[in-house]
């Protein structure tokens, strides 16, 4: 996961078929975990591409994971999520609630 392509291959994989029906924690704690792995792997001049590449509805299912990874952070995790926060804000694609 080292090179731009593969983290976008990665970011786009992690978001895909998101455990929002099930009602076991152990998977939405796994599928939270990937997802975090995933986001505190970019590089931070790379998020705002990522952001970028997703549709609005991509975006509202990442900043759910943004906001579930500030609940329970881990080592450095804040800083960047705080990071992609920001990237999504400045995209114009955050949802309101209007």
């Amino acid at each position: 996961m080292q090179c731009t392509g593969d983290m976008m291959a990665a970011f786009h994989v992690a978001l895909r078929n998101p455990p929002i029906n099930t009602k076991n924690p152990a998977i939405k704690e796994r599928a939270q975990a990937i997802v975090l792995k995933v986001l505190t792997s970019f590089r931070s001049s790379e998020i705002e591409q990522a952001v970028r590449s997703l549709d609005r509805n991509g975006v509202d299912l990442l900043m759910k994971y943004i906001y579930r990874g500030f609940e329970k952070p881990s080592e450095n995790s804040s800083a960047i999520l705080l990071q992609w926060h920001e990237k999504v804000g400045t995209s114009g694609m955050e949802d309101t609630g209007l």
